[in-house]
């Protein structure tokens, strides 16, 4: 089972002050902005008012609701709690008798909803709503958001299906999936199940129907075939994990086969083909989305390096979701690179900015600076939905088994029991983790696929190891100290990627090279192999940072600007280099030239 945030208080130092940056200044920040650019109050709009909605402005004000909620579960607040009462009133309120709500269609002609499933976001909207729901209710138990989205579900119900008279179709970006399938959770409303689609047998009798005016790639919202037939990610990489997420659940749900066989090979395809080191998904500018096998660069300039922030925000859902489905320690290992890297290093450590766009390399003279704002604003609620809902993330349980995959210090309080498991730990700056418990529990410890090692209480200590994670004896009260090796490593990418090149990791961290740190061409930096070992702590914008000392060099054209030569590029002398985590990368000023790959020695 997901264990709820509201059980986990996260006492870690790291993601505290993460989490109260996210508390006290995101979540402001997003209503601010939202107020400011017209999103709020989209769904009370009257004739005359300026800015007009936009398809999917909806969903701004959902997911800040959202957000605001989780951190509502573990910090009072009275004016966050008002804004998201607001919100709830606002959607009460522009609801149509039949239990339609959209602002867009409301504004621009009712009569027209539900004619573009493909561009138009009802469906989304709605999905976010629901999610909203989830959260609010879990929150308060008031009724008051779950009675007018019960609604709209229903009415959704009387649309679409595969009875006569009804409408066959789905929604051209994901995301109704994953909110029927969380509140069917809550509630176990059979509908809830029923209208996320039935097994879509007949797909080929109505999918390539010319419904369309204009020619479509059905594979940007992998509408291309059967979901049990895909075995590899195409198109539109948000998109496709808020479908994978889904999916992963209603295999939970309902022991589908079919698809459980397909997801296992769209996981082999993005982990193994398609995936950033710092967790990023989607090389593809051109469609936000998934290119070929081993085709990853680095850069935005070319449009070949994407990393939208939705979408390794996607992928650590799904890998939530994995692990629902089957614990294994490959799915926490990548939710861990994604949640340290591609998803954090996406908002400033000032709490009010962001990226939509995390690329691996910028370049001296072009810096990329995080924004306040977007006309596509879908990124910044996201990292606040997380970083608010970050306990559900670090724990599973299953009976009484509690799995514990993320080393984030924290006490959780044993849903519908008195144990409580608590974690002590420095991470992700130490490999040295303490866990306790009181009450009876049966504990499993997730082996990072960073650590060439790890002792128990000083050896080898007792336990059963399988899919990567060690069993403890079940036992009332217990304690134990776990000890990763923990260490600068050097990572080498698959040959298939083209990379003759070298990048630096420590524990869970991808590391970067800035040039405010060095004094040097970071464009041109070549990497030595020999040596790595940890830099005197750091302050970036109040935040301590361990960084990581490498020795290597320049590489210096002697032939100025050409372009190619028969000769060589001269080295400059050996010197220590800066490497700092990736995610602070870009808050201190500087030229712009940054990088995670470095040229190998």
């Amino acid at each position: 089972m997901e264990v709820p945030t509201r059980n986990v208080e996260i006492t870690s130092s790291f993601w505290a002050q993460l989490r109260d940056s996210g508390r006290l200044k995101t979540i402001p920040a997003l209503v601010k902005a939202q107020k400011e650019s017209g999103h709020w109050d989209c769904l009370k709009w009257k004739e005359g008012h300026q800015p007009q909605p936009h398809p999917f402005w909806d969903s701004d004000v959902y997911k800040a609701t959202e957000a605001a909620c989780y951190f509502l579960m573990t910090h009072a607040d009275e004016e966050m709690m008002r804004n998201v009462e607001e919100a709830v009133d606002n959607i009460r309120g522009a609801q149509h008798p039949d239990g339609y709500i959209n602002s867009y269609y409301t504004v621009r002609g009712i009569e027209k909803r539900w004619t573009n499933l493909r561009d138009m976001h009802e469906l989304y909207c709605i999905g976010h709503l629901i999610e909203a729901c989830v959260a609010y209710e879990t929150l308060t138990g008031s009724g008051r958001l779950l009675e007018p989205v019960m609604k709209v579900v229903q009415h959704i119900d009387s649309i679409f299906g595969s009875e006569p008279g009804k409408r066959r179709g789905y929604p051209g970006h994901q995301e109704i999936e994953t909110g029927l399938l969380r509140l069917y959770e809550m509630t176990k409303d059979p509908i809830l199940l029923q209208a996320r689609g039935n097994d879509p047998g007949d797909w080929l009798s109505f999918e390539f129907r010319p419904t369309y005016r204009m020619p479509r790639d059905y594979g940007y919202h992998q509408a291309d075939r059967r979901l049990a037939d895909a075995t590899e990610l195409v198109g539109h990489s948000v998109r496709a994990m808020y479908f994978m997420t889904a999916a992963t659940d209603l295999v939970r749900l309902t022991k589908h086969e079919g698809i459980h066989k397909s997801l296992a090979a769209l996981w082999r395809d993005m982990v193994d083909k398609k995936m950033y080191i710092t967790g990023g998904l989607g090389s593809v500018r051109q469609w936000e989305g998934f290119g070929h096998p081993y085709v990853l660069g680095d850069t935005e300039e070319g449009g070949v390096c994407y990393a939208e922030t939705c979408a390794t925000f996607g992928m650590i859902g799904w890998c939530q979701r994995m692990l629902r489905l089957n614990l294994n320690s490959e799915y926490a290992d990548v939710m861990e690179i994604g949640l340290y890297n591609g998803f954090l290093g996406a908002i400033g450590l000032d709490g009010e900015s962001f990226y939509y766009e995390s690329p691996l390399r910028t370049f001296t003279g072009r810096p990329k600076e995080r924004s306040r704002w977007f006309d596509v604003a879908c990124c910044p609620p996201n990292v606040a939905k997380l970083l608010g809902n970050l306990g559900a993330f670090i724990y599973t349980m299953q009976d009484q088994r509690v799995a514990i995959h993320l080393y984030i210090e924290s006490v959780l309080h044993v849903p519908g029991s008195d144990a409580v498991v608590t974690i002590k730990t420095a991470a992700p700056w130490s490999g040295k983790v303490e866990i306790a418990w009181s009450g009876t529990v049966t504990i499993a410890l997730r082996i990072p696929g960073w650590s060439d090692g790890y002792t128990i209480n000083g050896s080898n200590g007792d336990g059963t190891c399988k899919d990567g994670y060690l069993y403890l004896p079940e036992g009332t009260d217990g304690r134990v100290q776990v000890v990763f090796s923990f260490k600068p490593q050097l990572m080498y990418a698959n040959p298939k990627l083209g990379k003759n090149e070298v990048c630096v990791r420590r524990g869970p961290l991808v590391y970067c090279i800035e040039d405010v740190d060095n004094e040097l061409d970071i464009d041109n930096v070549i990497l030595s192999t020999t040596s790595l070992k940890d830099g005197s702590p750091l302050d970036i914008l109040g935040y301590e940072v361990t960084p990581v000392i490498a020795r290597g060099t320049e590489l210096k054209n002697t032939n100025g600007s050409k372009l190619y030569s028969h000769k060589p590029w001269e080295r400059g002398e050996e010197r220590d280099l800066v490497f700092i985590p990736y995610y602070a990368r870009a808050n201190r000023g500087g030229n712009g030239g940054m990088r995670v790959w470095c040229f190998r020695d």
